[in-house]
């Protein structure tokens, strides 16, 4: 088991395919994928150690921990004061560091059909990537996988949450992006929206968050900004195919 102790850089080709994609064929779900403690490169800091609270597996190192919900979603944190999260970055070119985080999380089962966008968040504590999820351009907003890694390769923070969305969903989800990108059908839709939807808007999927301790839940909504207020512009409203207004409660 690796364990963040860093046996070997990852290839920046480990996240491409050749031949066939997988995760991503129409008519069949859309393929999640699930952190792997064997190819973790977390900076524990020594053999992690199972140690569960509140409901979530733990494993403890002596500068880190990882945890993971119920849902399968994960987090990983250092200790404050952990050497390994005062190490210069894995590298200080985004393209080359992009590639890098998202061949660790193509080595947990992420397809590359699915990762839209390698997006760095830059600060001074150096450069997180975060992926963002989508398939046949339609956005999978709640889904998460972020790293930072430093020069010794391993990971000092993490998240990740990447589920299975069923085929059903996948096959509504598809139905309306192609039926809104007619203009003549958009402004057919649009027509049954409020007033305050006809700005523009996007088909997008959502799904129950890692954290949410109900059943899984997800479904293709058409999300539209409100227009701004003297208090700013409200939350996103957003509806289903027939135009019904969508409750984002779950």
């Amino acid at each position: 088991m690796s364990f963040g102790c860093g046996s070997g850089p990852l290839s920046p080709g480990v996240g491409s395919t050749t031949g066939a994609v997988t995760g991503c064929e129409v008519g069949a779900p859309l393929k999640g994928a699930a952190y792997d403690l064997s190819k973790s490169r977390f900076a524990f800091g020594s053999a992690p150690v199972r140690d569960d609270q509140n409901g979530l597996v733990r494993w403890v190192g002596a500068d880190g921990v990882v945890a993971i919900e119920q849902s399968g979603g994960e987090l990983g944190i250092m200790n404050g004061g952990a050497p390994e999260a005062g190490l210069p970055d894995w590298s200080n070119d985004p393209t080359a560091l992009g590639a890098h985080v998202t061949a660790y999380f193509a080595s947990f089962g992420v397809s590359s059909c699915q990762v839209a966008d390698a997006g760095v968040n830059g600060g001074s504590g150096g450069l997180t990537i975060v992926l963002s999820r989508s398939v046949d351009g339609i956005i999978v907003g709640e889904s998460i996988a972020y790293a930072k890694f430093n020069n010794q390769d391993q990971s000092t923070t993490e998240g990740f949450y990447w589920p299975t969305i069923p085929a059903d969903v996948m096959t509504s989800a598809r139905a309306l992006h192609d039926k809104l990108a007619d203009p003549a059908q958009l402004a057919a839709y649009k027509a049954t929206l409020p007033a305050d939807a006809q700005g523009d808007g996007v088909v997008n999927l959502h799904h129950t968050s890692s954290a949410s301790t109900a059943s899984f839940a997800a479904a293709a909504t058409y999300d539209v900004e409100p227009p701004p207020s003297v208090f700013g512009r409200g939350a996103t409203l957003s509806f289903d195919a027939a135009g019904a207004p969508v409750s984002m409660d779950w």
